[in-house]
C-alpha cells in the first residue's frame, strides 16, 4: 500500500459536496516510514500545501520517528528541536534524517490534536521535551528530588566557621551524596538515553570538591588532591571548564597555593598531625 498524506481540507470539501455534516479523519501512524512517506523541503515548498497547517515526524535512516511537530511553511525543516534533538541529530545520525508529513490542511485545533496523538503513539521514542508522554518514572523522580534536597543544608554547613577538618569531612559527605544522585533514571525513554549520553545534566557542584582538594593540598598530600579532582571531573566532564575547577587543577599541578585559603588558617595543630 502506498503511503499517502491525509489532505484534511480536501476531505472536508468532499464531505460538504456530498451533504455530509460530519466526517472522521484517520491519520495513519506507522511504526516506521519508508522513503515514499518522506518529502524534501524543496518538494514541500513547491507544493500547493506549503502554507497550510500540517503535522510531521522526523525519522531516522530506518524510518523510526524521533521527533514530532506541526506548523506551516518550512517549519518541519527548521533546526528547532531543542538541545537533545540537536545532539542526537549531530552525534547519532550524523545530520542525516528525513521528514514524513502525515496530514495537511487542518485547523490549528486539529493540528494540535494530531500532534498530541503522535506524542502519545510514539511516547518513549520521541525527543520532544515538552511531551508528557515521553516516559517518566515519577517514583524515581521524587526519590531524586528528596536526595537532592538533603544535600542543600551542606552548602551552608561548609561555610560556617569551624575547624578545617570538620569542614573537610562535611564536604566529603556532601560530595558522596552528590555522587549518589542519578537524575537520568527518571527518564525511561529515548529522551533520557540522549540526556545521559550527552552528559546534559550533571548534578555536581564544584563547591564541595574545592574544600576537599584544598584540604589535601594544605596538608601537602598532592596525590590525594589529584585523585579527588580526577574523580570529580570523570563524573562531570563538562565541569572541567568551570573557573573553580580550572583553578583547582592549577593548584594541584603546581603542588602549592599562591595564596593559602583563609578557611585553612590558622593551621590547626590537630589537623596537621592527623
Amino acid at each position: 500500500m502506498m503511503f499517502k498524506i491525509v489532505d484534511v481540507e480536501a476531505l472536508v470539501s468532499q464531505a460538504k459536496a456530498s451533504g455530509a455534516s460530519r466526517i472522521e479523519v484517520d491519520v495513519t501512524l506507522l511504526a516506521t516510514y519508508s522513503e515514499e512517506a518522506c518529502i524534501t523541503q524543496t518538494q514541500w515548498m513547491g507544493s500547493p500545501h506549503c502554507n497550510k497547517n500540517y503535522a510531521w515526524l522526523h525519522v531516522d535512516a530506518e524510518g523510526i520517528p524521533f521527533y514530532a511537530g506541526y506548523g506551516r511553511g518550512a517549519r518541519a525543516w527548521q533546526k528547532n528541536g531543542g538541545y537533545a534533538w540537536e545532539w542526537f541529530v549531530r552525534e547519532q545520525l550524523g545530520g542525516d534524517y528525513r521528514v514524513a508529513i502525515l496530514a495537511v490542511g487542518m485547523t490549528d485545533a486539529h493540528a494540535q490534536a494530531i500532534f498530541e496523538q503522535m506524542l502519545e503513539m510514539y511516547n518513549t521514542k520521541l525527543l520532544n521535551q515538552s511531551s508528557f508522554h515521553r516516559g517518566m518514572d515519577y517514583a524515581a523522580l521524587e526519590e531524586e528530588r528528596a536526595k537532592k534536597e538533603a544535600i542543600r543544608p551542606f552548602y551552608r554547613m561548609v561555610r560556617h566557621k569551624k575547624p578545617a577538618r570538620q569542614i573537610f569531612e562535611t564536604a566529603q559527605q556532601a560530595l558522596a551524596m552528590q555522587y549518589a544522585l542519578d537524575p537520568h533514571r527518571t527518564e525511561t525513554g529515548r529522551f533520557g538515553e540522549v540526556l545521559k549520553a550527552m552528559d546534559a545534566y550533571t548534578p555536581l557542584s564544584p563547591s564541595f570538591i574545592a574544600y576537599i582538594v584544598e584540604w589535601y593540598v594544605g596538608r601537602g598530600d598532592i596525590p590525594a588532591a589529584k585523585a579527588a579532582l580526577e574523580g570529580f571531573t570523570s563524573r562531570a566532564p563538562r565541569q572541567a571548564r568551570h573557573e573553580k575547577i580550572v583553578h583547582l587543577a592549577e593548584i594541584v599541578e603546581r603542588g602549592s597555593f599562591a595564596t593559602r585559603p583563609k578557611w585553612l588558617d590558622p593551621p590547626n595543630e590537630k589537623d596537621v598531625q592527623q
